[in-house]
């Protein structure tokens, strides 16, 4: 009976207090009674000071457990899955061993990459690249109007020089004032492959010419994960040079192998891209 009594009692003096505390809190009902016994043990203090202390305990939120980000390098993921697959020094690859980079490849950069489409085929697809020159775009292109005055500050891309003659399929385009930003493009983002070692090369010669003409390219560099969207610009080089392919000053900069000896180890395969929807140039894991 008594403790009905000084229920009512402390309800009615801290009327203004209970309401505010039912009013803020989820559960209304549930926690009231809490709230009156509370209130009845801390009768010796304010009210506003039994109200403060329960509200920090009752309804400080908790604080959260941060989420732990997880990043994953792309580029060391992939470089592992070629460590793999690839031997340990360069040497034609055997059919198994493309197929599996078919996947890798593929899978790591988002696109159709092949070794082999339609039955055709490189003679292979590892092998040592050497640098290049710049190739003739157009009749009368010069080294003074071939480059743009940010690439020209390059030195590795300026000293590079012009090759003497055209490219396996002639001028990129007729004139100067023709010229594309495909045309360009193109030139910048060469490599010279030896087709003339193509298998069964010269029984489907009108097959290969076609075939190899601006086709696009995968060019890898396994030991950094540097890669380029190239296209097959020129023929070469010749087999007594010991490399097996080449490239432009612009290709030779971006994967890795503008100084030096300009020169080492690559993947190179076909990139199947026949709505020519993929850019040309490096590419970013």
């Amino acid at each position: 009976m008594r403790h009905k009594k000084a229920r009512r009692q402390l309800q009615k003096k801290h009327k203004e207090a209970l309401e505010f505390v039912s009013d803020i809190l989820p559960d209304r009902e549930r926690i009231a009674p809490a709230a009156v016994g509370l209130a009845m043990l801390a009768s010796s203090l304010p009210a506003s000071n039994a109200l403060a202390d329960f509200s920090n305990q009752v309804i400080k939120p908790k604080p959260e457990t941060p989420h732990e980000e997880i990043v994953i390098d792309k580029k060391q993921a992939l470089l592992s899955d070629l460590k793999t697959v690839l031997p340990g020094q360069v040497r034609p690859l055997t059919v198994e061993e493309e197929t599996k980079l078919d996947e890798v490849l593929s899978r790591s950069f988002g696109m159709n990459v092949r070794h082999e489409i339609n039955g055709l085929r490189l003679n292979r697809t590892y092998g040592v690249i050497g640098a290049e020159q710049h190739l003739v775009r157009y009749p009368g292109d010069t080294m003074a109007t071939h480059l743009s005055p940010a690439e020209a500050k390059n030195h590795m891309i300026y000293s590079s020089g012009m090759a003497p003659g055209r490219g396996a399929w002639g001028y990129f385009t007729t004139s100067e004032q023709s010229l594309t930003n495909a045309d360009v493009e193109r030139e910048k983002w060469y490599i010279a492959v030896q087709t003339f070692l193509a298998p069964d090369y010269n029984s489907r010669l009108s097959d290969y010419r076609d075939f190899f003409k601006f086709r696009k390219m995968l060019l890898v560099n396994p030991q950094t994960g540097e890669a380029i969207v190239t296209i097959i610009g020129d023929a070469g080089p010749a087999e007594w040079t010991g490399k097996h392919l080449g490239g432009s000053p612009e290709v030779m900069y971006n994967i890795g192998l503008g100084s030096g000896s300009r020169k080492g180890g690559v993947l190179y395969f076909f990139i199947d891209d026949p709505g020519d929807t993929i850019p040309l140039g490096p590419l970013s894991l």
